[in-house]
């Protein structure tokens, strides 16, 4: 009961949220970082679990734990994309699903399609498998590459792997907005729909205990939608809050500092625990949602630092690093076999680093722009 009153004594009118929060670009320029320096090891050596990218074992630790990177980037797509349908909505935008596709397609589909293609002439040129390399182009295009990898473990082309991700979040934004239209039209009261998403989030976490104690693969389990997608509802239950809670900024700022804590403890300790294939997604995503509620709301201490403009630079063009990083660290781990490995990560970095810049600047941007005339200022979500 009292806990009911605290809520109630937070609650606030509804609240749009801003078109562009310069911490959430550092949040994302964070989680590409986590992503980017745990694939290191891949220019190094073939092998998957190699890890001595440096002599010294706190580094490497440093190294790992990639997928807190995936994560939060789950969360903060879900935290975005409910906030921008809510926004779409309540400003009575007509073709609102219509609108929300062009977008996601202006913003998403140029530089995967030149990915694509650059990845197929590498594949041709290094006389790799074509018929993997074909089954893994077209699954990429349809964004069901999580499922290619589960459906043809041995049969799919490595250097379009990590694109596992941005399948789960298409294919959660397929579904999503159609839900929030449902819930909409229903007039179902936030508190409602909070206590839904939260029940739905619960009922994944069963579904992938129980799949792990079945014994399933964990990659799998790690890289299926349906084990997954919690950590996207639980970003837009999170934009919920934001829009109907105002939770005092003293609050905020303390919790978000523990959740930090809380997942460096996970980094360090916990990244090959069963705990995180059980309950250690969700556990991250709540973390994390948390986190980047206080963000923002501009009530934790460290947006002063998220806010650096190194940071919100590397995030706003996460998207295409993250695209382009792993390929090009897979094909200097093929042909750069020797030297120092300071110098063969410092060649993969700024490797990746230009291929970055010349996809922002001539890809991605030119759509961005033509995006933002056409369908207003948006975040650039991905």
């Amino acid at each position: 009961m009292a806990g009911h009153k605290k809520w109630s004594s937070w609650a606030r009118p509804e609240r749009n949220l801003p078109a562009h929060v310069p911490a959430l670009d550092g949040i994302r320029g964070v989680a590409v970082m986590l992503v980017f320096i745990s694939h290191f090891h891949w220019i190094l050596s073939k092998k998957t679990g190699y890890s001595q990218v440096t002599p010294w074992k706190f580094i490497n630790r440093t190294f790992e734990a990639g997928f807190l990177g995936v994560d939060i980037f789950f969360v903060l797509s879900g935290f975005l994309i409910t906030s921008l349908l809510l926004k779409d909505r309540a400003n009575k935008q007509p073709g609102m699903v219509g609108r929300f596709y062009k977008r996601r397609a202006l913003r998403l589909l140029p530089a995967l399609y030149a990915l694509l293609i650059v990845d197929f002439f590498v594949a041709w040129l290094e006389h790799a498998r074509m018929d993997f390399q074909w089954r893994t182009t077209w699954r990429a295009l349809l964004y069901l590459n999580n499922w290619n990898v589960v459906w043809n473990f041995r049969g799919s082309r490595n250097d379009l792997g990590h694109l596992w991700s941005l399948g789960i979040e298409e294919q959660f934004y397929i579904v999503w907005p159609a839900v929030v239209l449902l819930m909409l039209a229903l007039k179902l009261h936030h508190q409602i729909i909070i206590t839904v998403l939260s029940l739905a989030i619960a009922a994944i976490v069963v579904h992938r205990i129980n799949l792990w104690n079945d014994d399933i693969y964990w990659l799998f389990i790690y890289i299926r939608t349906d084990t997954r997608v919690d950590s996207l509802l639980v970003g837009a239950l999170f934009a919920y809050v934001y829009r109907h809670y105002r939770v005092p900024s003293q609050v905020l700022n303390w919790a978000a500092t523990l959740c930090f804590a809380g997942l460096m403890y996970i980094k360090y300790e916990l990244d090959a625990s069963p705990f995180i294939m059980k309950t250690g997604f969700t556990v991250i995503a709540l973390l994390a949602g948390i986190i980047i509620l206080a963000a923002a709301e501009g009530a934790w201490f460290a947006n002063r630092v998220l806010i650096s403009r190194p940071l919100t630079i590397i995030g706003k063009v996460s998207y295409g690093l993250y695209l382009w990083h792993l390929p090009v660290f897979l094909i200097l781990g093929r042909h750069v076999t020797s030297g120092p490995k300071p110098l063969r990560i410092l060649i993969g970095i700024i490797v990746a680093s230009v291929v970055t810049a010349i996809s922002w600047i001539f890809i991605e941007k030119p759509f961005l722009n033509l995006k933002n005339r056409r369908y207003g200022n948006v975040p650039a979500i991905h």
